[in-house]
């Protein structure tokens, strides 16, 4: 019986994965694929580039959601079984593997960064996930490669979790164990164009510190002092000629006939 119910939560799980919020937002906030723009993937580090942070970190927070409230559910569905961790890590992998792989989209996914963080991040080590979510924007803010910090994040996470695993050893802690290896390989995987590209030198910059300075910098303005403009003497025309304040008296030159 217990097998049926996992294989419930695994399809569940794929379905809830289907969900692509970097489609939804692009689609219904700028009325665009978000698939025809940039590197093309329906991710987080795809809308910053092209978005900017704030629907860059709606998109990372939906997709932490989503895969993170199946976990912690699924989690303490089976806890009274001892399964928290096996339930755990499968509901998230699940979600991770409909992010990756949709049904509804040709199987062509993202590449569920995000969801892993968010799997994390709702784990009992979601301490550690917040430590090294922040150490991680700010390696990328210098270095300004986002798959990289996303893979450092990613398998540092996952070998906390192996540490912790391998130190209390719950019930079949082992299959923990292969779903973590088997979601870090894909995180992996994925990126594994991104991986190239860096080695030849070839990857894109997401500009992280550019859009980070132009959120959250000081933005001077430079107001010059418009000076009033000067006053134009018109002078009309009337016809008639009037004599100046300087005005050359000019003496009768036949002042030798006096009147």
């Amino acid at each position: 019986m217990i097998y049926l119910w996992f294989s419930l939560v695994v399809v569940v799980c794929y379905l809830i994965g289907n969900i692509n919020f970097a489609r939804i937002l692009a689609r219904c906030f700028k009325k665009e694929d978000i698939t025809t723009k940039g590197s093309g993937n329906p991710g987080t580090m795809n809308m910053l580039r092209n978005y900017g942070i704030g629907y860059a970190a709606l998109t990372l927070l939906l997709e932490a959601l989503k895969s993170g409230i199946p976990s912690i559910v699924c989690g303490y569905i089976f806890a009274s079984q001892g399964l928290f961790e096996v339930a755990f890590f499968t509901a998230g992998v699940s979600v991770v593997l409909g992010h990756n792989f949709p049904v509804f989209y040709k199987f062509k996914g993202g590449k569920a960064i995000a969801c892993t963080a968010g799997m994390f991040l709702f784990s009992p080590l979601w301490y550690v996930g917040l430590i090294m979510f922040v150490l991680c924007c700010v390696f990328l803010y210098f270095v300004d490669f986002g798959f990289v910090a996303s893979l450092i994040f990613v398998t540092s996470l996952s070998l906390a979790w192996v540490i912790r695993l391998a130190i209390l050893q719950p019930t079949l802690w082992w299959v923990s164990v292969i779903l973590i290896a088997f979601n870090l390989f894909f995180c992996y995987f994925m990126n594994r164009s991104n991986i190239i590209r860096l080695c030849k030198g070839t990857e894109n910059h997401t500009n992280f510190k550019q859009k980070v300075d132009k959120l959250f910098g000081k933005k001077e303005k430079i107001v010059e002092m418009e000076q009033p403009p000067e006053k134009e003497i018109v002078v009309e025309d009337d016809g008639q000629t009037e004599a100046s304040e300087t005005e050359i008296i000019v003496e009768d030159k036949e002042d030798g006939k006096a009147e």
